[in-house]
């Protein structure tokens, strides 16, 4: 910052003090007005020359000084008030509260120049006594004053130094302090864009994920459709040709009833009717029939929940979180993964009555599904060895404000010298082209999203249990990170 503009400044700084300024000048001249009283005629004087001066200091101070040239403006004031004080002077003979005026008015010349300062304060002291001592004053007051005046011009000067000082390196920290505002705003916003970027790819990361299930589990999901789509096409051949058959044997009923209405004989009718049911296996065709739509039913419906549950899965979530009922959630989760665990793991339901959960259903699926696969890849590698069957057990309970989700495996377990790095991406013990090493990471990131935890047990040879604790209402700081 520039002299001027410290020295402006410190004229507006000062121009708060105006209130105090004024006091001491009416305590001035209220000393004058005493050290005159009885007096009338000098006291007169006082008050005609002083009510004329302090308000025009007064109207300098806040009204002239803020707006002109300070150098120019402090000469003029100082030319009006030495002519004041000199004139009230010679007319009270220079009482002692006048030489007051010279260290006080001594206290306005510290925001001007060094040299114009000690000018116009040397100009002042010539005057007042020159003139004092004309009249016959005795030379102590005015030499005690004037050393005063001195002294307090000089330490109104350094203190003035001082508060420009200040002045200057508080401008410079303010600045600095903007800089640093301006550069962290733009930090703040860079930040931001990165930050709804990231949840952007992140989100998209997610359904990719998703899809990426689906489409690694296709081949199996092809499979479980074939197999309810191969017995309902072996039932509707069934039917066809059941029903051609049953058509025949109507048609051999109406011609026996028609040659008995035309007086032909019954036992030749019944006869005929018998060998017909024996061709057509009828008892057959009554048995099977049946059967054969229900088969067709079942196997309709098989393939339904397949279709729905991958509707359910692979379906982009809401941004605001709904009620999800989890047991179903994860029903549909266990039909899509069927074809990973079902020639490796017999799986074995517990779900208990759950309230509605607000949560990304989506999400829970994504988790559900990383867990139930991770299972059957970990039995899938003890069953080398041991060639059993294993077992994933899902269970679902209530506790309290929460609901647990628990899947528990019955493979190799987790060594423990790596539990503790299970969560971190693309950390994986599976080898090279199996998983893609985000599924934990990414599953316990959504845990947490949505004000849950995700915990395990495990032990070498025995098996893993994974619990996922969700809040049945988001906490307000879940919800909005969700």
């Amino acid at each position: 910052m520039s002299k001027e503009s410290s020295e402006a400044r410190y004229v507006e700084v000062s121009a708060r003090l105006n209130n105090i300024n004024l006091l001491g000048a009416w305590l001035i001249t209220a000393l004058m007005l005493v050290a005159t009283w009885g007096e009338w005629r000098r006291f007169a004087a006082v008050v005609v020359v002083q009510a004329t001066l302090v308000p025009f200091n007064a109207w300098v101070t806040l009204s002239l000084l803020p707006r002109r040239d300070v150098k120019t403006t402090e000469l003029v004031r100082t030319a009006v008030n030495l002519t004041g004080t000199i004139v009230v002077g010679t007319l009270t003979h220079w009482p002692l509260p006048i030489w007051l005026w010279l260290p006080f008015v001594a206290l306005a010349f510290d925001h001007l120049g060094v040299s114009v300062a000690r000018r116009m304060l040397l100009a002042m002291c010539t005057a007042q006594v020159v003139g004092a001592l004309a009249m016959g004053v005795h030379w102590l007051y005015p030499l005690t004053f004037t050393v005063l005046a001195v002294f307090c011009s000089e330490v109104s000067r350094v203190r003035f130094q001082v508060i420009r000082g200040m002045l200057v390196t508080s401008d410079v920290q303010r600045r600095e302090l903007e800089e640093a505002h301006r550069d962290l705003h733009g930090a703040h916003e860079k930040l931001t864009t990165e930050t709804r970027a990231r949840q952007q790819v992140e989100i998209e990361l997610r359904q990719a994920q998703k899809l990426e299930a689906v489409g690694r589990l296709a081949a199996g999901i092809a499979h479980e459709i074939n197999t309810p789509v191969q017995f309902v096409s072996d039932s509707i051949h069934f039917l066809r040709d059941g029903n051609a058959d049953l058509l025949r044997l109507l048609d051999g009923y109406r011609g026996a009833q028609q040659s008995m209405l035309s007086g032909g004989s019954p036992q030749t009718s019944a006869v005929a009717i018998a060998k017909l049911e024996a061709e057509l296996d009828a008892d057959f065709l009554v048995e099977g029939l049946p059967e054969a739509a229900v088969r067709s039913l079942e196997g309709l419906s098989r393939i339904a929940d397949i279709v729905r549950s991958m509707k359910d899965f692979a379906h982009p979530d809401q941004k605001e979180a709904r009620l999800v009922d989890l047991n179903s959630a994860i029903s549909s989760t266990l039909t899509i993964a069927r074809s990973e665990y079902k020639h490796v793991a017999n799986v074995e339901l517990g779900l208990s009555t759950l309230p509605m959960v607000t949560c990304h259903g989506g999400e829970i699926n994504q988790v559900v599904l990383n867990l139930v696969v991770n299972a059957a890849h970990a039995i899938s590698d003890k069953q080398r060895a041991s060639g059993e069957m294993g077992t994933i057990k899902v269970s679902t309970t209530h506790d309290d404000d929460h609901v647990v989700i628990t899947i528990a495996d019955s493979g190799c377990g987790i060594p423990p010298e790596v539990q503790e790095h299970i969560f971190e991406p693309f950390f994986t013990t599976k080898e090279v082209g199996r998983g893609t090493a985000q599924g934990l990471a990414l599953a316990r990131a959504i845990i947490l999203r949505h004000g849950g935890t995700l915990s395990f047990t495990s032990e070498v040879g025995a098996g893993t249990s994974f619990a996922i604790r969700l809040p049945i209402e988001p906490r307000p700081a879940a919800a909005a990170a969700a």
